[in-house]
């Protein structure tokens, strides 16, 4: 039987660029992952010609991120994930509780200013409160998971493969692009709008971890916070565009970096966490 987390972990030693690191870490994730994906499709009776709905698109992303801590783990070891992670569970629990609040905050205070700037005007939930609250709690289990494993993948494995080959800003700008792209795959019609915005998310997050000693837990919460309060406002159908400015300035549902509003979360973030 082969030892896959023997080879990952050699892989991860190899002193290759770090750039064809990720090619080939993206091909392993992709091959093992196809077992998963091909009997999923047909169980949830998509085919690759089809687009994607939601909630297939969030089965066979649960399904890709589920194996996601087991190739990290087998590509930088226990000690390679205890420097990007905090050891203690009330040290993770406490740094990802405070910036999942921060980013939930940023949130608020942007959306409020579009508020009484006319920009937006709330309506009543389409969903009863039942369903409301079913809806909220899945949608912060889901935004932990996408939090959780794309800042691990891209801030914490991507990163350590790059910084041997590029400087700090390299790393940054690199993993940042890539985070970007990456988007693409499951959502090209909203996501191609929004690469500007993804980039720089992908730096505020670097940023994030920067300021931490390189710990990741600080980039989860913000990026889980924003997912949960940007997804719940959708889903729960609360508010809606007056059309008084253009989607440049306020953005549209799907797409909410493709805005300066969705630019100004960002860069509130950062003047927050330059001040704490």
């Amino acid at each position: 039987m082969i030892d896959l987390s023997h080879h990952l972990f050699s892989f991860a030693q190899w002193h290759g660029h770090g750039l064809i690191k990720i090619v080939i870490f993206l091909i392993i994730w992709g091959v093992v992952w196809l077992p998963i994906a091909i009997p999923l499709a047909r169980l949830i009776r998509w085919h690759p010609s089809a687009p994607l709905t939601n909630s297939q698109k969030l089965t066979l992303i649960t399904s890709l991120y589920l194996i996601a801590p087991l190739l990290a783990w087998g590509v930088m070891g226990k000690e390679g994930l205890n420097q990007i992670i905090l050891i203690s569970q009330a040290s993770i629990i406490k740094s990802i509780s405070w910036t999942y609040v921060v980013a939930i905050i940023t949130i608020v205070i942007i959306d409020s200013l579009q508020w009484l700037m006319g920009w937006w005007q709330w309506q009543k939930p389409s969903l009863t409160w039942q369903d409301s609250l079913i809806s909220v709690v899945s949608i912060f289990l889901v935004s932990l998971l996408v939090g959780g494993i794309e800042e691990l993948m891209f801030r914490g494995v991507f990163v350590a493969f790059l910084r041997d080959s590029f400087p700090l800003w390299g790393v940054a700008i690199i993993s940042s692009v890539i985070f970007a792209l990456l988007h693409l795959v499951w959502e090209r019609e909203n996501s191609l709008p929004q690469l500007p915005g993804l980039f720089l998310m992908g730096l505020v997050l670097f940023y994030a971890v920067t300021l931490n000693g390189g710990n990741i837990t600080t980039a989860i919460g913000l990026h889980g916070g924003w997912v949960f309060s940007i997804a719940s406002l959708d889903t729960l159908n609360c508010y809606e565009y007056t059309g008084k400015v253009s989607s440049f300035w306020c953005g549209k549902k799907g797409e909410p970096l493709a805005s300066v509003a969705g630019v100004m979360v960002l860069l509130l973030t950062v003047v927050i966490l330059m001040n704490n």
